[in-house]
């Protein structure tokens, strides 16, 4: 049977072929100036408390040392567990001077005290040279920092953390340091994550979630976050 359709004569599949061409051609329901690369959300903030970044049993128990800080204002403070672990021999340190580019020593010492590496520097963070002298698996050791100028308060009482292994491996991953509780290696690979890409909001979300744990680290935390929204 043939449809005539000004003056010409269609069959019925050629019709149907012109109807279906026509119906795919018209844009999707509430598809338009749609794209189909939307956005992603940007990630909800979660104050999980993540139990075993700091393994001092003095945790929580005093209101005038958290974290690194001391019971004087005016002295830096230190962004590490009272005691914590790392994975790497290389760990990245990081402190807050009481005022900007202040010149201050890094110093890491053994657990009796005795001083291994040390250097000036005005910078708000170290990460151990891989030339200093080595650290060892399975052993503790001391940091802090000590201000040029401590008219406002002196040096911060010295953190402790113990490397629990030596065997470096690039393929692991910042997930599983936050799953062991690897403080310095989890704020050490997201830091990475951040510096070769200082956008990517998930790579500040888990960095703030690791700075959640710590009262000392609140305020660094905050800074992710808004940069995660």
């Amino acid at each position: 049977m043939n449809i005539r359709l000004a003056n010409r004569p269609l069959s019925i599949p050629a019709l149907l072929s012109a109807a279906l061409m026509l119906i795919f051609a018209l844009p999707a329901p509430g598809a338009a100036g749609q794209t189909s690369n939307q956005p992603a959300k940007p990630p909800v903030r979660v104050r999980a408390k993540l139990d075993g970044f700091e393994l001092s049993a003095r945790s929580g128990m005093s209101p005038n040392q958290v974290g690194g800080a001391s019971r004087d204002i005016g002295s830096p403070k230190l962004f590490a567990p009272l005691s914590g672990k790392s994975f790497t021999t290389t760990p990245l340190f990081q402190w807050g001077a009481a005022e900007p580019n202040a010149k201050v020593t890094f110093r890491l010492s053994t657990s009796e005290g005795q001083t291994l590496y040390q250097t000036t520097t005005t910078a708000g963070q170290l990460a151990y040279p891989a030339d200093a002298p080595a650290l060892a698996p399975g052993s503790s050791y001391r940091w802090t920092v000590v201000p040029e100028n401590d008219l406002l308060g002196g040096p911060p009482a010295p953190v402790t953390f113990l490397i629990v292994s030596g065997a470096e491996d690039a393929k692991t991953k910042v997930d599983v340091f936050v799953k062991h509780r690897l403080w310095y290696d989890s704020i050490q690979g997201y830091s990475d994550l951040i510096d070769r890409m200082p956008n990517d909001k998930s790579a500040h979300a888990g960095r703030a979630q690791v700075y959640d744990q710590l009262p000392v680290t609140a305020t660094l935390a905050d800074a992710d976050w808004r940069m995660a929204q």
